[in-house]
């Protein structure tokens, strides 16, 4: 019965038309739309568009100062970089950016 009084969307638009229509009611806010929209955007894409070229990533060079990285951090609002250790194909970890600006508040 609830579902003939107010039907659900039955596709991808009308679920986007939804929030939208959310978002002008006050039930979610601006940025919460504009994620929900994207996942439900990349759910058609392949791995390949997804996906950034390995020489266009930001990655972390774990031998620079730290000014350097974290400068780094805040500049390019990632939330994770690769890290490595002399070439750059030598990747020996991940730092989320979290971690770095809490070690920095410490």
């Amino acid at each position: 019965m609830l579902e003939f009084l107010h039907p659900g969307p039955d596709s991808k638009r009308e679920l986007i038309e939804t929030l939208a229509e959310a978002e002008n009611n006050d039930v979610i806010n601006a940025d919460s739309r504009v994620m929900l929209e994207r996942v439900i955007r990349m759910a058609d894409m392949s791995a390949g568009e997804v996906m950034v070229a390995a020489p266009r990533m930001d990655l972390i060079n774990i031998d620079a100062p730290y000014e350097e990285i974290l400068h780094q951090v805040l500049t390019t609002a990632h939330s994770r970089f690769p890290v490595y250790q002399g070439e750059r194909e030598n990747i020996i970890g991940i730092l989320m950016a979290k971690d770095l600006l809490k070690l920095q508040r410490a």
